[in-house]
């Protein structure tokens, strides 16, 4: 049984759903892991890219540098 590719528009909802309760995830790929804990396939991965792009073009999360320089996001006050 196949089952049905995560769309961007769910990546982004899980996105927020998840930045809401953690505050702050460091690295994009505890993001990932987060937000597709299993990715299924490659269109998965990619959909989960253009939703974080898509977040911060709309200035709803943020990406800022820590003091390691590790990649950190947050949602936007």
């Amino acid at each position: 049984m196949s089952m049905r590719t995560r769309t961007v528009s769910w990546c982004e909802g899980k996105i927020v759903k998840v930045l809401s309760k953690k505050c702050q995830i460091t690295t994009y790929l505890a993001l990932s892991s987060c937000v597709l804990e299993n990715v299924r396939n490659l269109q998965e991965q990619h959909n989960l890219d253009i939703a974080v792009a898509h977040l911060l073009s709309k200035k709803q999360i943020t990406q800022v540098k820590d003091q390691e320089g590790f990649t950190v996001y947050r949602l936007a006050a």
